[in-house]
């Protein structure tokens, strides 16, 4: 259903109303650096090792690098900021020592060789357990079979067996997944769920009340899981790199505390561009001279801005959703410093006031509108600049879209993380066309990120199948492909169009791949350091061998570069 939408306004905003506080790794100079630190390093023997990966930190800027050992054990960071670097290495199954503090300054090169002569400390996986295998954990009980039943048509059953929640608590995330099924009431096994609440709300209290003691193997599948606990070095690989394996540079960098980086987007300029959920500024990173800089928006209605999806059009100017009580999005011109914003139509159902307003999970661009993907409110809304209304695309309550692609032919594309489908919108109908993932019974593909190639194909992250998947859009045809380590958590997903390289980001595992579909070989690359798990990242289209990502749980940015 199409609803055009008339409270629509304009408004311009000069300088006068944001602040702007720039974060200057640890309040360093903005003069440009032009030396970083190198080195060689060797086995315990003395012989130089090649492919070991060499990770150089600051604390005080907030700065990782990593890169790999070359020919002659030989390694050299990217230019730096003055100030003093930790140095360690690590290759096969073993490490170096973190090394003595290294000065860099602009005028003087840092030098540390290493010595791998330490066993290299890498936690075994846990195997990630299946619903089948949480069922069986759950007690006994009138009601258990209802509530599995239940609670697994839309999610892992992870989540409900290590919550713990009173009656009350039960029942308000009982009756929210009611109204989020009120759609899909068809896939559930019982079709009726309300008629069972009472024996399915009773079960849960007695079985995952606040006085329930923690089940250790329950907490240990948080270990595969985004915001987890924390487990250094998990993501190493336990041999050397070799190959297009060691033809890469990863880069990290620590938001000021609070931020929560929500999404990143990169201009032409190949500047990146932040939402910080947890303050509501945008941040913006330069990966020239390492600052970061931050933006604060104009208050709106409730004052309180909540910043979520943010992207970079054609012109250069950024979009962001301010997905709060405010309900609006956002435009911001660099170069002037102004702001303009956009009212969107209210969203009348019921919205748990922790989850946000309406979830605005993705901004693109197509002829002139501005389309936005709403995860809460099951919704598609597009911007008409040139006639100023907002056009409101329902979609089917509960679908729990993740990912927007508008590929530029006049279609839309979203994919559901509930019904494991891939759909098309007609903006002119509002018709949709459905293609649904091939899956076993009881299966859920839990589709994520999604991205269209040069040829209009649709490539997308499916975390529960540990997979990474194609559709063709021209023949309807899905293709399964599997990354090298399993289970990884395939996620957020984008492509250098310029190359048809496809980039995921692999969730469980805190490593990104690189899948060549002409080669049908994937790559992949290590995180400088672990527990990221990475839901967003988005190809540098000026320098298509890098490609950036957020980590919402750890505060941190960054970016992988391959080295042809």
């Amino acid at each position: 259903m199409l609803r055009p939408f008339n409270g629509f306004y304009n408004k311009r905003f000069l300088c006068d109303w944001f602040v702007i506080v720039a974060i200057l790794c640890g309040s360093l100079s903005l003069n440009a650096q032009t030396t970083g630190i190198s080195g060689v390093v060797k086995s315990s023997a003395g012989e130089p090792v090649t492919g070991a990966l060499v990770r150089v930190s600051s604390q005080d800027s907030g700065l990782t690098f990593m890169v790999v050992s070359q020919q002659q054990g030989r390694y050299s960071t990217p230019t730096l900021l003055s100030g003093k670097y930790i140095v360690q290495a690590f290759g096969g199954i073993s490490q170096s020592n973190p090394s003595s503090p290294v000065e860099v300054s602009g005028t003087q090169q840092g030098t540390m060789d290493l010595t791998l002569n330490v066993a290299l400390q890498i936690p075994p996986r846990e195997k990630r357990m299946t619903d089948e295998d949480y069922e069986k954990l759950m007690p006994e009980g009138p009601g258990k079979k209802l509530a599995a039943d239940q609670c697994a048509t839309c999610h892992s059953l992870l989540p409900v067996v290590s919550a713990r929640k009173t009656r009350e608590q039960w029942q308000q995330v009982y009756d929210r997944m009611l109204d989020d099924m009120f759609d899909l009431r068809k896939l559930m096994i019982y079709h009726q769920p309300s008629e069972n609440s009472e024996v399915v709300l009773g079960y849960l209290a007695r079985s995952f009340g606040p006085d329930t003691p923690p089940n250790p193997l329950v907490m240990k599948q948080w270990l595969l899981r985004p915001g987890g606990p924390a487990h250094p070095n998990r993501n190493l690989p336990s041999t050397l790199l070799k190959g297009a394996a060691a033809k890469y540079v990863a880069m990290e960098f620590s938001l000021p505390s609070g931020a929560q980086p929500r999404d990143i987007a990169v201009d032409s300029q190949g500047i990146a561009w932040v939402s910080e959920r947890g303050t509501g500024m945008i941040g913006r990173f330069d990966p020239n001279s390492l600052t970061y800089t931050r933006i604060a928006p104009p208050g709106g209605k409730s004052g309180k801005v909540q910043t979520d999806a943010v992207e970079v059009d054609s012109r250069g100017l950024i979009w962001f959703a301010d997905d709060g009580p405010n309900g609006r999005m956002l435009q911001y011109n660099p170069k002037g410093g102004e702001f303009n914003s956009y009212l969107l139509p209210e969203y009348r159902f019921l919205v748990p006031p922790d989850i946000g307003w309406a979830r605005i999970q993705r901004l693109r661009f197509s002829d002139g509108n501005v389309w936005a993907l709403g995860l809460t409110s099951s919704r598609i809304l597009r911007l008409d600049l040139m006639n100023r209304r907002v056009v409101d695309y329902s979609i089917p309550k509960g679908s729990v879209p993740l990912a927007l692609v508008v590929p530029g032919d006049g279609s839309v594309w979203y994919s559901s993380k509930i019904t494991s489908e891939v759909v098309k919108l007609d903006p002119a109908s509002g018709r949709l066309t459905k293609y649904y993932l091939p899956l076993e019974e009881k299966e859920r593909a839990d589709l994520r990120g999604m991205a269209a190639d040069a040829d209009g194909n649709l490539w997308m992250g499916a975390s529960e199948i540990g997979k990474l998947i194609k559709l063709d859009t021209h023949t309807g045809h899905f293709t399964e492909f599997a990354p090298p380590t399993r289970d990884s958590g395939p996620y957020a997903v984008d492509v250098d169009t310029s190359r048809n390289l496809v980039w995921v980001s692999e969730a469980f595992t805190d490593r990104i791949a690189r899948y060549d579909p002409r080669a049908g070989s994937f790559v992949e690359f290590s995180h400088a350091s672990a527990d990221q798990a990475v839901k967003r990242i988005e190809v540098d289209r000026s320098r298509p061998n890098r490609v950036w990502w957020a980590g919402s749980y750890t505060g941190k940015i960054g970016y992988f570069e391959t080295i042809d």
